[in-house]
C-alpha cells in the first residue's frame, strides 16, 4: 500500500461522511458541490494517474458541472450536468487517448465500484498505527461503525416501543432523524464507494480497437461513399432553394406552410445527422486502403459528407427557429439547438481530422468539446431564455403557454415578471408556494437562482 493509501481512505471516508450529512432531503445546491470537491480530493489522493495534467483539466472541467447544482434550479439542467460531472470525472482518472477505452473508461467509476468500496477498506486498514492521519482513519472507521449499529438498533427498538421512541425523540436534537439514518448510511456507502471507484478507474487499459475480421474493399466503400455524397448534395441543393425561396417557394412545392415544413421533416434530419457520424466511423474502421492514394480518396470522400453534413445541420437549426418562432420555445426544442450546435462543432473536429490525416487527437477533443458544451449550456441558463423568449413572443403576438411557463424552474422567475399582473400572477402561483414562503434552503441547499428568485418576487409583485 502506497503512502498515499491511508490518506485516500481518510479522505473518502469524509466524502462520504459530508454526503450522509448534506444531501439526504436538501434540495439541490451548494451540498452537491461540496461533495463533489471532497471526491475530487479523494481521487487526487487515490495515487498516481496516467496522464496528470489531462486528468487536473478534465476533473476541474468535471466540478464545473456540479457547480451547476448551486447555480441553477432546473432539475432537468442540474440532472443533466451531475451525470456528465460523473462520467467526465471517471474518464479524467486515465484520460484515455483511443475511443474503445474512453468509453469503458467514462463508465469504469460506476462499474468498479464495489471493487473500489474494497479498495477503501484496504486502504484504511494499511493506517491502523502511527502518526495523525492513522488515527483519522481510526476514528472515522470508529464514527461509521456506531452509526451502522445506532442505526439499525435504534430503528428497531423505536419502532418496537413507543416509551423508547418517545425517549429518543427527546434526546436526539430536533435536526437529527432516527428514521433518516439508514438513508444517511446509504448516501455514505454509495459516495464513499464512488470514490474508491474513481481510484480503480485509473487503471483502464489506454489500448485501441482490435483490428476489424472483415474489411471493405477499394470498389465497395468508394461505391457507397459517392453515392451518398451525390445524395446529399442533391439534398443540400433542395435546402438552398428552399433557404432563398422562403415561404412561397415551399408553399408552391409542397403545399405546406414554413411552420408545417418545419415540423414535417426536422426529426429525420436530426437522425440522418447522427446515422452520418456512424457511417464515417465505419469507414474509417472497415475500409481497406492499400495505397496512401486510397487513404486520401477515402478521406476526401468522407470530409466532403461531414461538409453536407453541416449544411444538412444549418437546414434543421433553420427549420428549428421557424418552429420556435411559430410556437415558442420548449425545454426539448432548446435542448435539440443545443444539440445540433454541439453536432456542427463536432463534425468541424472530424473534418480537421480528416484533412490532417490524423485521428489520434480526436477522441481526446470530443471529451473536453463535450465537457465545454455541457457546461456552456447550464451557464446559458435554459429555463431563462425559454420563459425571456415567450415572454418577447407573448408581447408581440399576445400568444402564450401560461401552463406551460408556471411549471418552469426558478431561473425563471426575473423575465416572467415582466407579464401583465394578472397573468404574471398564474403563472408565478406555483413558484410563489415553493420558494416563496418562510422556508429556506441552509447550507446544503443554498442556490443562487432560488435566492434571487425569492428577492424578485418579493420586489417585483403582490
Amino acid at each position: 500500500m502506497s503512502a498515499s493509501g491511508p490518506r485516500f481512505a481518510l479522505a473518502a471516508t469524509c466524502a462520504g461522511v459530508l454526503a450522509a450529512a448534506l444531501l439526504p432531503g436538501a434540495r439541490a445546491g451548494l451540498g452537491l458541490v461540496l461533495v463533489a470537491v471532497a471526491l475530487a480530493v479523494a481521487a487526487a489522493l487515490a495515487g498516481p494517474v496516467p496522464h496528470p495534467l489531462r486528468a487536473a483539466l478534465l476533473g476541474a472541467l468535471a466540478l464545473g458541472l456540479a457547480a451547476s447544482a448551486a447555480f441553477r434550479d432546473a432539475g432537468w439542467v442540474v440532472a443533466g450536468e451531475l451525470a456528465g460531472a460523473l462520467v467526465l470525472a471517471s474518464i479524467a482518472m486515465s484520460a484515455p487517448l483511443h475511443w474503445r477505452a474512453t468509453a469503458l473508461a467514462s463508465i469504469a467509476a460506476l462499474l468498479r465500484m464495489p471493487s473500489g468500496a474494497r479498495r477503501v477498506a484496504r486502504a484504511a486498514a494499511a493506517g491502523r498505527s502511527g502518526g495523525p492521519v492513522a488515527k483519522g482513519v481510526a476514528l472515522g472507521r470508529g464514527l461509521v461503525l456506531t452509526g451502522a449499529l445506532v442505526a439499525i438498533f435504534g430503528a428497531l427498538l423505536a419502532s418496537g416501543d413507543r416509551a423508547f421512541a418517545q425517549l429518543a425523540g427527546d434526546v436526539l436534537p430536533d435536526a437529527v432523524a432516527l428514521d433518516d439514518l439508514p438513508l444517511r448510511l446509504v448516501v455514505f456507502g454509495l459516495v464513499m464507494s464512488f470514490a474508491g471507484g474513481l481510484a480503480q478507474a485509473a487503471t483502464v487499459a489506454d489500448e485501441p480497437a482490435r483490428r476489424p475480421l472483415l474489411r471493405l474493399g477499394r470498389l465497395e466503400w468508394l461505391l457507397a461513399l459517392v453515392a451518398l455524397d451525390a445524395l446529399f448534395a442533391l439534398f443540400v441543393a433542395v435546402q438552398v432553394a428552399v433557404l432563398f425561396g422562403g415561404d412561397a417557394y415551399v408553399r408552391e412545392t409542397s403545399g405546406l406552410t414554413y411552420a408545417q415544413y418545419a415540423r414535417s421533416g426536422f426529426a429525420q434530419l436530426v437522425v440522418v445527422t447522427a446515422l452520418t457520424l456512424g457511417v464515417v466511423a465505419s469507414a474509417l474502421r472497415w475500409a481497406r486502403t492499400e495505397h496512401a492514394r486510397d487513404a486520401a480518396v477515402l478521406r476526401a470522400l468522407l470530409a466532403t459528407l461531414c461538409l453536407l453534413t453541416l449544411v444538412v445541420l444549418v437546414s434543421a437549426l433553420h427549420r428549428l427557429g421557424l418552429y420556435e418562432e411559430a410556437y415558442g420555445f420548449t425545454r426539448l426544442r432548446l435542448a435539440v439547438h443545443a444539440l445540433l450546435l454541439f453536432g456542427g462543432a463536432l463534425f468541424v473536429l472530424v473534418i480537421a481530422a480528416l484533412a490532417s490525416g490524423r485521428r489520434d487527437w480526436l477522441a481526446r477533443a470530443t471529451v473536453v468539446l463535450g465537457a465545454l458544451a455541457a457546461l456552456a449550456f447550464w451557464v446559458a441558463d435554459p429555463d431563462r431564455r425559454i420563459a425571456a423568449h415567450n415572454v418577447e413572443r407573448y408581447q408581440s403576438t399576445g400568444r402564450i403557454d401560461a401552463g406551460y411557463l408556471s411549471g418552469l424552474s426558478a431561473d425563471a422567475v426575473s423575465p416572467l415578471l415582466r407579464l401583465p399582473p394578472a397573468l404574471r400572477e398564474q403563472v408565478l402561483a406555483r413558484q410563489r408556494a415553493r420558494i416563496a414562503g418562510g422556508e429556506r434552503d441552509g447550507l446544503a441547499g443554498a442556490n443562487r437562482a432560488r435566492a434571487r428568485a425569492r428577492d424578485a418576487l418579493a420586489e417585483g409583485g403582490p
